[in-house]
C-alpha cells in the first residue's frame, strides 16, 4: 500500500474540496502500463461537457504528513463532476511545482493546458511543456503524461533535454514524476558542451 495523500482545492474565495490521493512510487513497468493507462483515460476524456465550476486563480495543493509535495496553479480552471469523478482542466495554463519531504523545491513543469483525473491520478499537460529539476536540467516538448500512482511520466513526442553538459533531443522519454530520473527512448541528436569537456580534461 503507497501512504495515503490529502489533496486540497484551494481559490481565492477559500473554497476547499479534499479528495484522498494514494501516490506509490512504482519504476517497473512503465511503457507498458502508461499505454493501457492511456486508452482507458481516453475514454473518460472523450466525454466532453461544459463545466460544473469555473474559478480563476486557482491553487491546489498534494499534501503528505501537512507537508506540501506538489503545488499546482492556474489563472483558470474549469471543474467538471461526472458520476462522482473530478475532473480538472486548466485551459489558460498551469505551473506545477514538485517538493521533497523537506519542502525543498525539485522541479517546476509549467505548460499552456493541463487537465488533470482525480480518480485515475493522471495529468496531461501539453502545449510549450517546460520541465526543469534543482540540477538545472530542463525537458522542453508538447505532451506530458503523468502518472502518480505509478510515479511515472511517459510521451511518445518529440522531446529536447538541456543540460549544464549540452543538448540531447529525440523522440519519447519516460521518467519518475519530478522529473529527476529520466531517459530518452529514441535520440536523434546530442551536442556536448565542448568547453566544459576541455575543463574536465585538464582537471583531470
Amino acid at each position: 500500500m503507497g501512504r495515503k495523500q490529502k489533496f486540497v482545492y484551494r481559490t481565492r474565495n477559500r473554497h476547499k474540496i479534499f479528495i484522498e490521493l494514494f501516490i506509490p512510487a512504482l519504476l517497473a513497468g512503465m511503457l507498458f502500463s502508461c499505454s493501457n493507462n492511456l486508452e482507458e483515460i481516453k475514454e473518460v476524456t472523450s466525454k466532453h461537457n461544459g463545466p460544473d465550476e469555473i474559478t480563476e486563480g486557482v491553487i491546489m495543493l498534494f499534501t503528505d504528513m501537512g507537508k506540501s509535495k506538489l503545488k499546482l496553479e492556474s489563472p483558470l480552471v474549469y471543474r467538471f463532476l461526472e458520476m462522482e469523478k473530478m475532473k480538472i482542466e486548466c485551459p489558460n495554463g498551469m505551473k506545477v511545482t514538485f517538493y521533497d519531504t523537506l519542502e525543498n523545491i525539485e522541479s517546476v513543469l509549467t505548460a499552456n493546458y493541463g487537465l488533470l483525473l482525480s480518480e485515475e491520478q493522471y495529468l496531461k499537460v501539453q502545449d510549450s511543456v517546460v520541465f526543469q529539476n534543482n540540477n538545472k536540467d530542463r525537458l522542453d516538448t508538447e505532451l506530458l503524461n503523468i502518472f502518480f500512482e505509478k510515479d511515472s511520466i511517459y510521451t511518445d513526442k518529440f522531446v529536447k533535454v538541456s543540460t549544464e553538459s549540452g543538448v540531447i533531443s529525440g523522440t519519447g522519454l519516460v521518467s519518475n514524476s519530478n522529473f529527476t530520473k529520466y531517459e530518452l527512448l529514441n535520440i536523434r541528436d546530442s551536442h556536448y558542451n565542448v568547453n566544459e569537456k576541455k575543463d574536465d580534461e585538464q582537471n583531470e
